[in-house]
């Protein structure tokens, strides 16, 4: 069983992915370089250097018998059939040498973070191979002025060079997580550090869940939140319930775990982002409730937002620590993207407010309601009534957790899978080491 999470390193040229890459190195994960292995697979005495010498000639060759890659470089350049032939040569070798890397960690049982560290990722589709993919970004004039300084280039070379790849900002839309390098290095290594925790966390729970499935690997999870299950008075079915049902239903998604709360989140294996539409629907057949699904790195970055000041109750809520009351902070977790025109903003009710969109479709609010625990679906419920008046539509739905919850699934607190064991009966779980 592979133990460890693959996750794909990526960027554009001059964002600072070698430093990003270094950075995770010295955090323990083993990084795999595509440029290396690119090197290592035309070494002297490697099939696919005999294989390129007699395609292009010796001529590629220099004196000492290793690659002139000038030259070939030279021979492809604006030659479509041959730089095509060329990968034909060398991309099986790349991947043959990366599958063994592999194959050879998940014999050692390595259980840390594993990296394919590849600059053109994404325009190959290999980014889909990945269990989580994270891409290293920065804005159009830093990333002119670094590859200026870099190559001694001038200004209309390097904009040359930057519109010849795929624009970062694309790149990034496919991301589960992005590191923005426009800053200092410190403010980069915090960013790496807080990835890094999250990826770490993430590997940690799906090892746990998937002890019982001995011919398993680790893999990137999914949660479902179903609306209004176990409001008082409706949809009183128990988790433990709709969890049996789940494992049990004819479906495509695998249900691997659910948190104890009588308000529902069903963790799932998620290949790539085309399982939560079926994950989402499977629950909906089950409990006949609409259903919202997000990627555990989605939940990662809803608890990066949440203020620093901020305190811990004996139930474990966590409350925000600069406000007359006890404000308690609640995600919602919302059925589609807003446009940022739409997304409303401050005081809800008297008793409701958003603290900060996280993203186009997950709020963080806070909920003051110090008497009880209360019903996070009200702040579900003030959160798409003010978006459907600030013309949303009115197809907008959303289900709401307290933080505690998100942190619980987060650090593998209170979640049970099959035996019916909750893993991590202890403290009360804190914000994700390695989060600023």
């Amino acid at each position: 069983m592979r133990r460890f999470l693959l996750v794909g390193l990526t960027g554009s040229i001059a964002t600072g992915k070698s430093t990003v890459s270094a950075m995770f190195r010295e955090l323990g994960g083993v990084v795999l370089d595509a440029d290396v292995l690119a090197r290592d697979v035309v070494a002297p005495g490697e099939p696919a250097l005999a294989q390129i010498v007699e395609e292009f000639g010796r001529d590629v060759l220099q004196a000492d018998g290793t690659l002139d890659r000038k030259k070939l470089g030279a021979i492809v350049f604006g030659d479509a059939a041959r730089r095509k032939r060329l990968e034909q040569i060398t991309h099986p070798a790349i991947r043959d040498r990366f599958l063994r890397h592999l194959a050879d960690l998940e014999a050692r049982g390595f259980e840390g973070l594993v990296l394919w560290d590849a600059p053109v990722m994404i325009e190959t589709g290999g980014h889909k191979a990945m269990d989580r993919l994270v891409v290293v970004a920065t804005d159009e004039a830093t990333q002119a002025a670094r590859l200026r300084a870099r190559d001694t280039i001038d200004a209309a070379e390097a904009e040359r060079k930057i519109r010849s790849q795929m624009p970062v900002a694309e790149k990034a839309k496919l991301a589960d997580y992005v590191i923005d390098n426009a800053g200092d290095r410190a403010a980069t290594q915090r960013q790496v550090g807080r990835v890094h925790a999250a990826l770490a966390a993430e590997a940690r729970l799906a090892r746990t869940l998937l002890t019982s499935h001995s011919t398993r690997r680790a893999a990137a999870l999914g949660v479902v939140f179903p609306v209004n299950l176990g409001t008082r008075g409706r949809n009183e079915v128990s988790p433990a319930v709709v969890f049996q049902r789940l494992r049990a239903a004819v479906t495509t998604s695998e249900f691997l775990g659910y948190h104890w709360r009588r308000s529902g989140a069903f963790v799932f294996l998620r290949p790539d982002r085309e399982f939560d539409a079926e994950a989402t629907a499977a629950v909906t057949r089950v409990t006949g409730l609409e259903a919202v699904a997000r990627p555990f790195s989605a939940l990662a970055r809803v608890d990066w937002r949440v203020p620093l000041d901020t305190s811990t109750t004996a139930r474990g809520s966590v409350v925000l620590g600069d406000t007359i009351g006890t404000w308690r902070l609640v995600s919602v977790f919302l059925s589609e993207e807003i446009p940022s025109d739409q997304r409303v903003s401050g005081t809800l009710t008297s008793r409701i407010r958003i603290v900060e969109w996280v993203s186009g479709s997950d709020v963080l609010c806070a909920y003051d309601r110090p008497s009880e625990p209360g019903d996070v679906g009200q702040v579900t419920r003030a959160v798409v009534l003010r978006l459907t008046r600030a013309g949303a539509g009115s197809k907008v739905f959303g289900s709401g957790r307290a933080l505690s919850v998100v942190r619980d699934i987060l650090c593998a607190r209170g979640v049970r899978h099959e035996t019916g064991r909750a893993l991590g009966d202890g403290p009360r779980a804190r914000r994700l080491e390695g989060a600023e």
